[in-house]
């Protein structure tokens, strides 16, 4: 039983992106919406990239913009820096919070 809880099947089809739900941007990191739920700084890819991506939309653009360093630009304006792995700062709007590019 233990081996086949990790199994899927091979015609599984991925479930396609629904409109994504908003984001606020904080100091901290990037929030949901009406919640105290964020993608703070030092989260990891790839969850934070996925979670963000529930927020902002698919990723439409990926650079690496500095020593160790990338961004990711998402549809609905968001750009999130990371280094190396962690999330470490992001722009929209014409603001910005932690380290950016």
């Amino acid at each position: 039983m233990i081996l086949l809880a990790g199994c899927t099947t091979s015609g599984e089809a991925p479930r396609p992106m629904g409109k994504p739900l908003g984001y606020e941007l904080r100091p901290t990191g990037v929030g949901v919406p009406g919640s105290p739920q964020e993608v703070s700084f030092d989260r990891v890819l790839p969850g934070a990239e996925i979670s963000l991506a529930k927020l902002a939309g698919p990723v439409t653009a990926r650079e690496s913009c500095g020593p160790g360093m990338t961004r990711i630009t998402f549809r609905e304006g968001l750009v999130a820096t990371f280094r190396g792995r962690e999330f470490v700062g992001w722009q929209a709007e014409g603001r910005s919070a932690g380290a950016t590019c």
